[in-house]
């Protein structure tokens, strides 16, 4: 083998060497972040819980509040005929205390038709007072079974909110009037706001309605189709906002609510893991984006670590081979020695064979030539 052809094939090795350890390092880097993302989302899967948590306790507070206020004299009396100018002043001023004394948004009664009747925001250049609400699930799910709920954004104030309301009942039990609590989630964003975390709340046709960061709300998470296009437009449930896809790729799963997606946001392309959490009491989901860390300290030891182990494999696997050469050297060299022993050996006995045998052909001259004389 020329020189050339030498260093030619020890660069090649030490290509593979290096090859492999960067395999070895990137694999195990992998791996670790695989494991580091996993406990992520363990964690926040746990933080998840503590979110949703507040989000019931919030929602629980007010529940009962449009039940019990069904039951007051009054109300069931001020539905039972056309409402008098001070019948309905008086109500205003009932529910605008109630509302204020409650921390709610805002308090709406509405007849056996869906017309506002009363409400907290009376004093409100947009109030609810004389505007039927009718189309909106809530009271038609109020009117059907009882109780009813559904988040909206108010075609009157154009503020969005979760509606929740009961039915108002006379003494035969005939459906007369809903009376309905609007809850607003402002004070609840502004506080999810304070992490780094981005939280979501999705509706069940997979439309954001809560946000902590701005440029989140009203996204699809999902594709709508014709059917729930044509609900939303009947319904008017986000009314004149503007929805638009949120696209995202899952990368990896963690499980069945937990990936790891690269999300086309507002603020550009980003790798999240994605945690999700349904709220079945509500029929909404939420759900919580965290941007993975980008390196740490142990992904790279473990990358280095794995390298390492790569090349102590390869020098070993070295020595090794090369303890194995020289035994096969030495083994073919006792070999050829002994060969050329016995060869060495063959040669000395042929040619001590060959002086026996002259000496007997040279006894056997003497001994011709010795009985010639004699004779003559």
């Amino acid at each position: 083998m020329t020189l050339k052809h030498r260093y030619w094939r020890v660069t090649l090795y030490m290509l593979l060497i290096m090859a492999g350890a960067v395999l070895c390092a990137g694999l195990a880097m992998h791996q670790a972040q695989r494991h580091a993302l996993s406990e992520d989302a363990v964690r926040a899967e746990g933080q998840l819980a503590l979110y949703a948590n507040t989000l019931h306790t919030l929602i629980e507070r007010y529940r009962a509040l449009p039940s019990v206020l069904a039951l007051d004299p009054e109300i069931r009396a001020a539905l039972s005929g056309p409402v008098a100018a001070d019948v309905q002043s008086a109500l205003n001023l009932k529910l605008e205390k109630i509302n204020n004394t409650a921390h709610s948004s805002t308090l709406e009664l509405l007849d056996l038709h869906g017309l506002a009747i009363s409400a907290s925001n009376w004093r409100a250049p947009n109030s609810y007072v004389g505007h039927n609400y009718g189309f909106r699930p809530y009271f038609l799910q109020t009117r059907a079974q009882g109780t009813g709920r559904f988040y909206a954004v108010g075609v009157t104030t154009g503020i969005p909110g979760y509606f929740l309301s009961s039915a108002v009942v006379n003494d035969t039990g005939a459906f007369i009037g809903a009376m309905v609590v609007k809850l607003e989630f402002p004070d609840l964003e502004q506080e999810w706001g304070q992490g780094d975390d981005l939280l979501l709340v999705s509706d069940e046709k997979g439309i954001v309605f809560i946000a902590n960061q701005s440029g989140w709300r009203y996204r699809e998470l999902l594709p709508i189709s014709v059917e729930d296009r044509a609900d939303l437009l009947r319904t008017r449930q986000y009314d004149k906002k503007v929805l638009s896809p949120l696209r995202s790729r899952v990368i990896e799963s963690f499980g069945e609510n937990s990936h790891l997606s690269r999300v086309e946001g507002p603020d550009g392309t980003t790798d999240y893991l994605w945690q999700s959490l349904p709220l079945p009491d509500e029929n909404w989901t939420l759900h919580l984006l965290r941007k993975p860390p980008t390196s740490s300290e142990d992904i790279r030891n473990a990358g280095l670590a794995a390298a390492g182990i790569w090349l102590a494999l390869v020098f070993l696997a070295l020595f090794l081979y090369q303890r194995w050469r020289l035994a096969r050297l030495r083994e073919r060299n006792r070999d050829e020695l002994e060969r050329l022993v016995q060869e060495r050996t063959r040669d000395l006995q042929t040619a001590q064979d060959g002086l026996v045998q002259s000496a007997k052909l040279a006894a056997l001259g003497q001994m011709s030539a010795a009985l010639a004389h004699e004779i003559n």
